[in-house]
């Protein structure tokens, strides 16, 4: 018993046709979907990171599996990888300016550096002086204060007493002769006198200011 297989129908011109159609209608849509999604079909990240293999012969397939040369120029002639290198390139300039930027402001930080001691050097020798002049004139003020120059008085005219007396002791004592006893009992009593009286203006002067709240 003989069994018949169905035949399968071939298409027809016009199904090839509508066939047709159809692909370029969703082709169409597909194209208006990535517009719309703001992919553009030039900048689809698959056609324009990887290869297109499609369009090497078979020798060069088995020479890009076996030679890695060859397989390295074809992925250098890569867009993407191209775009790489350049970003790479820029980056490298970048790193280079930046280097010579900072080796020309350490330069320049090394001088303001050196720059800065000196001026702390000056500085701490200038200040040592005024440390030094502040204690001379500290001590200056003290001597020609208007009280202690009172009290410096005070003690020159009390110095002068004692000479007088020292004076006439030598003189009670037969140590000096009455000429010389009144040459220098004269000249010690003078130099008291002196001596209290201006004291005695230094004093009232003294008392004047105090009063005048000054």
């Amino acid at each position: 018993m003989v069994h018949l297989l169905p035949l399968c129908k071939m298409p027809t011109a016009q199904q090839t046709s509508q066939q047709q159609q159809q692909q370029q209608q969703q082709h169409q849509q597909q194209l208006s979907n990535d517009e719309s999604n703001g992919v553009s079909p030039e900048l689809k990240p698959e056609e324009d990171s990887m290869p297109n293999l499609s369009t090497l012969s078979l020798d060069e397939l088995k020479q890009l599996d076996r030679d890695p040369e060859f397989f390295d120029d074809f992925i250098e002639e890569m867009s993407v990888v191209q775009h790489l290198n350049e970003e790479l390139d820029s980056m490298m300039n970048q790193v280079e300016n930046i280097s010579r930027e900072n080796e020309s402001k350490g330069t320049h930080l090394v001088e303001l550096k050196r720059r800065l001691s000196d001026d702390y050097t000056a500085l701490k020798t200038l200040g040592e002086k005024c440390d030094l002049l502040n204690k001379k004139y500290l001590k200056k003020s003290e001597e020609y204060a208007p009280q202690h120059i009172r009290e410096l008085l005070q003690i020159a005219a009390s110095n002068a007493d004692g000479d007088c007396d020292r004076h006439v002791e030598h003189f009670l004592n037969g140590k000096i002769d009455v000429q010389t006893f009144l040459n220098t009992y004269q000249s010690s009593k003078k130099i008291s006198a002196e001596r209290k009286a201006k004291e005695e203006r230094l004093g009232s002067q003294l008392t004047a200011l105090e009063r005048a709240g000054i």
